[in-house]
């Protein structure tokens, strides 16, 4: 190959890295056939410094890899070919590489030693749990661009679209509840209906789930499901 990137994968196959494995391979496609790819994994195994009181002065030792993290490693590196070739990447323009160490410091080495015109690597987004996850161990996306000597191409993991209509599921909800309980007199506010119906996996209920209970209150009423009252500025609907 005349030219080559450099992309870092998970020992996980995480959507992250699957994601990146698209990225690479639609810029493969739209490159010449003579760019290659080198497909990364890095087992993160910690240094650790010498156990001799006496030699404080030489270099911290690697912890070397446990004969279940290298299977790991070959095992996600043998998935990335296999994806990036059914997606129609020849196999002579791929290779395959196992570093030990610290990520970001072994793709940056990668790259050096292997003169890349690019590093491509993914990003598993900025969700509450990475943020967290930052905030402890660093980020190895932004330690590579701070290292790196040569590009640096960050393939971000789309923000999974919102699934849930919020509005059909109270709205749902609420029907469904009248129909368990024909007798019972039903007197709902906005916030009340957001916080008695709440979906099962939301934690917490705010504007977005009151906002979305009281669309559904409003409906019903316009459908003649229930009669909206309104006590001291507050909107509340009965089912009689």
């Amino acid at each position: 190959m005349d030219r080559r990137l450099l992309l870092g994968i998970d020992l996980q196959g995480s959507p992250a890295t699957q994601h990146a494995l698209c990225a690479a391979s639609e810029l493969l496609d739209l490159c010449s056939p003579r760019l290659g790819l080198v497909l990364l994994a890095v087992i993160p195994v910690p240094s650790l410094a010498s156990r001799c009181p006496w030699s404080w002065q030489e270099p911290p030792r690697a912890v070397p890899p446990t004969y279940e993290q290298r299977r790991a490693a070959e095992q996600a590196l043998r998935c990335a070919r296999a994806t990036l070739q059914e997606r129609g990447i020849a196999p002579e323009r791929l290779e395959a590489l196992i570093r030990v160490g610290i990520p970001a410091d072994e793709l940056v080495r990668a790259a050096q030693e292997l003169q890349v015109d690019c590093i491509l690597i993914g990003s598993r987004g900025n969700s509450l749990g990475q943020r967290v996850r930052r905030a402890f161990t660093g980020s190895t996306s932004r330690r590579v661009l701070r290292l790196a000597s040569c590009p640096v191409m960050i393939v971000m993991y789309p923000r999974p679209q919102q699934q849930r209509n919020l509005v059909a599921w109270y709205e749902e909800a609420v029907r469904r509840s009248l129909q368990e309980h024909p007798g019972v007199l039903a007197v709902l506010t906005p916030r009340e209906a957001a916080r008695q119906f709440a979906l099962p996996l939301t934690r917490m209920v705010g504007s977005e789930e009151t906002n979305a209970a009281s669309r559904a209150l409003e409906r019903l009423a316009s459908s003649g499901v229930l009669v909206r009252h309104t006590v001291d500025g507050e909107p509340r609907y009965l089912n009689d």
